[in-house]
């Protein structure tokens, strides 16, 4: 999750106001928006006819979407909103979302949302999901939607954005502390267990009130993970210990600076959602990812303050969290992947 400056204290507010109740079944239409123009860094331009528009159903205000994930499994893709942690779930032959998991309301009157639903990604036919200001990381049963296991880190932080490892091993960015979160496979296994904290705080400044580590992904085998800090603007490679938990080095990536959010890797580039363009940046990495360059910039017209990319076969689909002007309904963009 990315917040203008300006605007971040009045969003982190507006979670605890998000609090309409259990979601209903009333729905919208969507819409294919027809031939749009995508542009490159190298100012080429191409007709895309195939751009689709996903709309939230129903949409409640300032309950803003923001992660996603796709399942090739049951070929369907699950948007969470941070107000209220409901999950939406569709395929790409849908027009709209329809809520699949709706948990608990919050009391009234209650300071912080009692569930949310932030970055998220699916494993192993499950759905992990990192839970905001609630502290939570939770694992839903794709097939059921069934809550199998929810993982506490206390709140005072704000879980963002996770990945999954290769081995099974679950890594959460808090984005108000210093700190990277660890749930072990064996965990996940056994459904309980304390989250590792992982202190970042030595390499990686952290301003306070402000957003800082934010998208996270994994790369040769698990072994590494780089992360964004959005308020520094800034990159970072993670070397994890092999055989122990604890990283081992922490570097900051020499690249330009990139307000970035959700992150992605695809064909062996980096792709960094920002929401001010708004569009999608894609870097090439060095051999040792310890530089990077922009590469290509992929926009498309029906961006609204994008805040996180998934892949889904040859497309992508990328949440308009939209925590500027908060535009009902609120949206997902299907576009086609980019070519090398």
């Amino acid at each position: 999750m990315r917040i203008r400056m300006k605007t971040a204290v009045a969003t982190v507010a507006a979670l605890a106001l998000a609090v309409a109740g259990p979601v209903g079944s009333v729905q919208a239409a969507g819409s294919d928006t027809g031939a749009q123009t995508h542009k490159t860094t190298q100012g080429q331009a191409t007709k895309n006819k195939a751009t689709k528009v996903f709309t939230l159903a129903p949409s409640t205000v300032r309950n803003n979407p923001e992660g996603v994930a796709w399942d090739p499994r049951s070929r369907s893709f699950f948007v969470g909103t941070v107000g209220t942690g409901v999950i939406y779930r569709a395929t790409l032959l849908d027009k709209t979302l329809v809520p699949f998991i709706t948990p608990k309301p919050a009391l009234p009157g209650a300071a912080l949302p009692a569930d949310s639903a932030v970055g998220m990604k699916v494993s192993g036919g499950e759905l992990y999901v990192a839970g905001g200001q609630t502290g939570s990381i939770y694992v839903y049963a794709i097939k059921s939607g069934r809550l199998l296991a929810r993982f506490e880190t206390n709140r005072g932080g704000f879980l963002n954005d996770l990945v999954v490892t290769p081995n099974g091993d679950v890594y959460v960015t808090d984005s108000f502390r210093p700190t990277l979160w660890r749930v072990t496979r064996a965990m996940v296994k056994a459904r309980t267990g304390i989250p590792q904290a992982i202190s970042v705080g030595d390499k990686i400044a952290y301003a306070a009130g402000q957003f800082n580590l934010n998208g996270i992904v994994a790369r040769r085998g698990g072994r590494e993970l780089i992360v964004v800090n959005s308020n520094s603007k800034s990159l970072f490679r993670i070397d994890l210990n092999r055989g122990k938990p604890g990283v081992e080095a922490i570097t900051k990536i020499d690249a330009p600076e990139l307000a970035g959010d959700g992150l992605l890797i695809d064909r062996g580039k980096l792709l960094v959602v920002v929401g001010g363009l708004p569009g999608v940046k894609v870097l090439s990495l060095s051999l040792n990812d310890s530089r990077a360059r922009v590469v290509r910039t992929i926009t498309d017209p029906s961006l609204q303050g994008p805040s996180t990319i998934a892949r889904a076969k040859n497309r992508y689909l990328i949440v308009n969290a939209d925590f500027a002007n908060n535009k009902q309904p609120y949206t997902v963009s299907s576009i086609p992947r980019w070519r090398s």
